[in-house]
């Protein structure tokens, strides 16, 4: 009987950066915002054209282009403040250093919150059903 060795995976090293993740942090944040502030531009613009028909309907187009615009300001303001940056790499720093439970773990918590879940949603609808039938006499005298 000969045993073959398992092969290793090639596992290559790579230093952490938490820059790398502050940079991806405030792109991503810059969208996002750009997203939320091109809804509420247009939103906010109807309920203006609702109460001043002059204004004209909404144009999506303009109302996207001011959201972004205004989204666009604000990420470039946030990256450039050295502290609101430098908060972010730590945040990344500590992110870092979690330690991630594995998939049996996962499982086994899983299991316990849905049955800890069912347990107390019997105990309550028998609470409920007692107390239910206690408020029927009592208005029933």
């Amino acid at each position: 009987m000969t045993t073959t060795p398992q092969k290793k995976k090639h596992v290559v090293a790579r230093d952490f950066d938490p820059k790398r993740w502050a940079h991806i942090v405030f792109a991503l944040g810059g969208f996002a915002a750009a997203w939320v502030l091109s809804n509420i531009v247009e939103d906010g613009w109807a309920i203006a054209w609702s109460y001043w028909p002059q204004m004209g309907r909404p144009v999506t187009l303009t109302a996207n282009s001011i959201g972004i615009g205004i989204a666009l300001i604000g990420t470039i303001f946030a990256w450039r403040r050295e502290r609101w940056f430098t908060f972010v790499c730590e945040v990344a720093v500590e992110v870092a250093q979690v330690t991630w439970p594995t998939r049996v773990e996962t499982r086994a918590a899983t299991v316990v919150v849905v049955v800890i879940t069912l347990i107390c949603s019997a105990l309550l609808s028998g609470m409920d059903f007692f107390w239910s039938g206690v408020t029927d006499w009592l208005y029933g005298i």
